[in-house]
């Protein structure tokens, strides 16, 4: 079963994340624009953007969700001025610049949904020189915070479940970034902005940024961690966020990132938190320094490249001193590349690739799958505006 209606009914039911992202669109986008709307979904964005006015709108998806789109367009009368193209917007081009980039990319921190990238390549090859983009800023705020039930969770890899020690997980669960919805209750400080990408402009070279904040605590707890969300402008004086206690809270979570171990605060501490954020390999390290009466309690530090889970094999392969060599499977999708040529048929396809590697696919149904994974990912677009 797929998840993904239930998904993108969450976000279609988020009041004030629609009447943020509405009110900017209507504030951006004029009549006549040309629209690129990055990772649409169910279209909603697109929509918006014609009832501003827009003249074409180019919706961008790489699921299946862009059949939903291409139904809504149709039913709310938009079908004429909504093209939609499958596929991610960096791999694809459009036949013409555009005025406005509209996107949702944002993830729970402001930066690791993708947003940073898809607009730095969008800015570059789709925008008109005056161009304009929605949002314009996402700002990642942070504040030390108190969350047992949360760090349980990286406790847990020290229990032995039936017996077993799984204890080599646990620094990997540390250096891990959780979805969670904080309550202002649970924050042990102040929240306060840390990294800020600006959109509209170049980003840095190397993709990377970095902030440094200093936050006092506010009352005694255990910091577990600290929270993350961020603020967005959607456009000039329009703004959309997650802050824990936010009146206009969009129905989105945070993100919590662990202190491995806990840290013990008092009134009147203060927390110096430095972190560089690499948001197009999805990597954050974390830096945090718990000063008491200006002597140093405790320092801590996270990042989320020991959390992530990559096979010594893989590892292995990108090792710039082995000489690699195809596997029969990559053999069987050069097969598929090469007979891709415009003018034959998929089912000959099919057929020549079963009778070319006769140990993969006893059956040309078997080949069928595994052609149709080839071109549904490397194949051009038919139409489209189909």
């Amino acid at each position: 079963m797929s998840l993904q209606f239930d998904e993108h009914r969450l976000y279609l039911s988020d009041r004030p994340r629609l009447a943020a992202f509405d009110a900017a669109i209507r504030a951006v986008v004029r009549p006549g624009d040309v629209v690129a709307d990055l990772g649409c979904g169910t279209g909603i964005l697109g929509l918006m953007a014609c009832r501003a006015g827009a003249a074409r709108v180019y919706a961008i998806d790489g699921s299946g969700m862009l059949d939903v789109a291409r139904q809504a367009a149709r039913a709310n009368g938009f079908a004429d001025r909504i093209l939609h193209l499958h596929g991610f917007s960096t791999r694809l081009d459009l036949p013409e610049r555009v005025d406005v980039v509209i996107a949702d990319q944002i993830g729970r921190m402001g930066f690791e949904a993708g947003v940073v990238e898809y607009f730095e390549d969008a800015r570059r090859r789709w925008l008109k020189p005056e161009g304009r983009v929605v949002p314009g800023a996402t700002t990642t705020w942070l504040a030390p915070v108190e969350a047992a039930d949360v760090w349980a969770g990286v406790e847990f890899w020290e229990t032995a479940p039936q017996g077993f020690d799984f204890s080599c997980i646990r620094e990997g669960a540390a250096n891990t970034g959780y979805p969670c919805a904080f309550d202002a209750g649970q924050l042990l400080g102040a929240g306060l902005p840390v990294v800020t990408f600006d959109l509209t402009r170049p980003q840095a070279a190397s993709g990377a940024a970095t902030g440094e904040v200093t936050t006092g605590v506010t009352r005694a707890g255990v910091m577990h961690g600290l929270a993350g969300w961020f603020t967005s402008e959607l456009a000039p004086g329009i703004t959309m966020t997650n802050a824990p206690g936010a009146p206009d809270r969009i129905f989105r979570q945070n993100a919590f990132l662990p202190l491995d171990p806990p840290v013990p605060v008092r009134p009147g501490d203060q927390v110096h938190t430095r972190i560089v954020v690499r948001p197009n390999e999805l990597i954050l390290a974390w830096r945090v320094t718990v000063s008491r009466q200006s002597a140093v309690v405790a320092v801590r530090q996270g990042t989320t490249l020991r959390g992530m889970l990559i096979a010594r094999e893989d590892l292995d392969r990108t090792d710039p001193a082995r000489r690699p060599h195809l596997s029969r499977w990559a053999d069987a999708r050069a097969t598929v590349l090469e007979l891709c040529d415009g003018r034959r048929a998929l089912r000959d396809v099919e057929a020549a690739t079963a009778a070319r590697h006769p140990s993969l696919f006893p059956k040309v149904s078997d080949a069928a799958v595994f052609v149709a994974e080839v071109v549904t990912r490397y194949g051009a677009t038919p139409d489209a505006g189909a």
